[in-house]
């Protein structure tokens, strides 16, 4: 997703006009848009847990995905 289609999304979603400033997203929007973002729109988690447990998961995830990868040294030796 660009930073232009989430633009249009926020607005979209808003029947206020803010002016020069973006319309605000909740948390909980914000998140479910960073998890199609980086996890795709087919991700899911197979357990029954809270929302707040999904998130969790989620977070997690991204930030394994994300994270620069060590060099196989440094992984063996910690250098």
């Amino acid at each position: 997703m660009t930073p232009q289609e989430f633009g249009e999304i926020v607005n979209k979603e808003s029947d206020i006009d803010y002016g020069l400033c973006p319309p605000p997203v909740t948390a909980e929007r914000g998140l479910d848009i960073l998890i199609d973002h980086f996890l795709g729109k087919d991700w899911y988690v197979i357990m029954s847990m809270s929302k707040e447990q999904v998130y969790t998961e989620a977070i997690y995830e991204i930030l394994e995905k994300t994270q620069k990868r060590q060099s196989f040294f440094k992984r063996l030796f910690g250098r």
